[in-house]
């Protein structure tokens, strides 16, 4: 490896003003309605005189549309009380050259409608017209002189009008072909959901999300739970759980009642638990990284990660540790619920009654539906055994008359979730 560059070394740059009035000089200008393709060529024209020196014209033109440019607006200059300059960077004398720019103000003609401009409409209504408001200026009351003029204020100028549709049609074809498609609309759609990463092909519920991104195997492996599968005491995992979640309090006690609990499913109930408890943690208490880990019974590798997952980190301030200060957003809330929604489908066999989900988190029974519709579930409506046979509690079952199912290929709703 080469050795490093030394923290005192530094490289200069020379910086030079060329005031000489050169044949080629950079210009710098603005352009009213079209702009013309990045490699026209424009002519430059310099006033003769000394009262006109600092005049310039340029002038380019394409097939269709004639631009022409002035430094001065009739006998007065553009710009007064500044000056441009442009600086132009020498790589092979690391220099720069600051050139003075004059200022021009391009507009656009349309050379087809150019030799037919300013022809008058001489038609029997215009001229009946036009004398009708000579004989009112000259000889009609102060009301009817009024009205006049303000006649003549809301008069559209038609030549000024088609001298401009042409550039105007092009200019709206111009933006229009840089509009993204339906298509690219609805792909971009796609990427920004908060859902994690899922097989839009995917016709298998189980295949449609990536397990991997939900619960990393690199979190995974800091979730602790040799102490809950060693003791089937219930008050010895309560103490180990953060959420109250009678959804988490379930499928532990189902998991633990066998004889060999699967790990896997342990940890992500315990997971499951440890975004609830984030859920209810509000940005206060976010900011005390030393707190969380306390109060979510987990690693400091498992917080980590779901800081840099669920939150944002503020910019320009840190904790009294040093470690960086994060805060809940309405994007990662939405996108913490919607992986809890998909957590807590997939240890359900991928079925979630919304009032499962709204009674855990304390949200109204609508808006738990609009989650697990945003992560692709349809609902359907149940009966009243299935609701009793399924549900984990009763309360659960007396606010249950949907279902949500996971079914693919995955359809997700038109309207994103927004806000809380």
């Amino acid at each position: 490896m080469g050795s490093k560059r030394k923290a005192d070394e530094h490289s200069t740059v020379s910086i030079s003003i060329d005031s000489s009035k050169a044949k080629v000089q950079p210009v710098l200008a603005t352009f009213a309605a079209a702009v013309p393709p990045v490699a026209s060529e424009f002519t430059m024209y310099r006033g003769m005189g000394a009262e006109k020196s600092n005049d310039y014209i340029v002038s380019s033109s394409t097939e269709k549309i004639e631009f022409v440019g002035q430094t001065f607006d009739g006998s007065r200059p553009l710009v007064t009380g500044c000056k441009y300059l442009i600086g132009v960077y020498d790589a092979t004398t690391d220099s720069v050259t600051f050139r003075p720019a004059p200022y021009v103000r391009v507009t656009s003609s349309i050379k087809s409608l150019k030799d037919a401009r300013g022809v008058a409409d001489r038609d029997i209504s215009t001229r009946l017209m036009q004398a009708r408001t000579e004989l009112g200026e000259a000889f009609g009351s102060k009301k009817r002189r009024a009205q006049i003029r303000a006649e003549e204020r809301n008069k559209i100028d038609m030549d000024g009008v088609k001298s401009d549709m042409a550039v105007i049609g092009a200019s709206i074809e111009q933006r229009a072909s840089s509009m993204p498609s339906a298509q690219a609309l609805k792909d971009a759609e796609n990427v920004n959901r908060p859902v994690p990463k899922y097989n839009p092909e995917a016709s298998v519920a189980a295949e449609i999300y990536d397990m991997e991104d939900v619960l990393p195997r690199s979190v995974a492996g800091h979730i602790n739970i040799a102490s809950l599968t060693a003791s089937m005491d219930p008050e010895v995992y309560k103490s180990k759980v953060p959420s109250r979640s009678l959804f988490v309090k379930k499928k532990l006690e189902h998991l633990l009642s066998q004889p060999k609990p699967d790990p896997y499913q342990v940890r992500c109930v315990l997971y499951l638990s440890y975004l609830m408890r984030l859920n209810m943690t509000s940005n206060k208490q976010l900011a005390n990284r030393e707190a969380c880990i306390k109060s979510l019974c987990c690693a400091p590798e498992v917080i980590d990660a779901l800081f840099d997952k669920f939150a944002e980190c503020v910019a320009g301030t840190v904790n009294p540790d040093g470690s960086p200060m994060y805060k809940k957003t309405p994007a990662t809330e939405n996108k913490l619920v919607c992986y809890m929604s998909v957590l807590m489908l997939s240890l359900n066999n991928w079925v979630l009654y919304p009032a499962e989900l709204a009674g855990d988190l304390g949200i109204p029974g609508k808006k738990a539906e609009k989650f697990l519709a945003s992560v692709g579930c349809k609902l359907e409506t149940v009966t009243a055994a299935e609701v009793a046979a399924q549900t984990l509690n009763k309360r659960t079952a007396s606010r249950s008359g949907k279902k949500a199912v996971l079914k693919g290929p995955i359809k997700f709703p038109k309207a994103s979730l927004r806000g809380n």
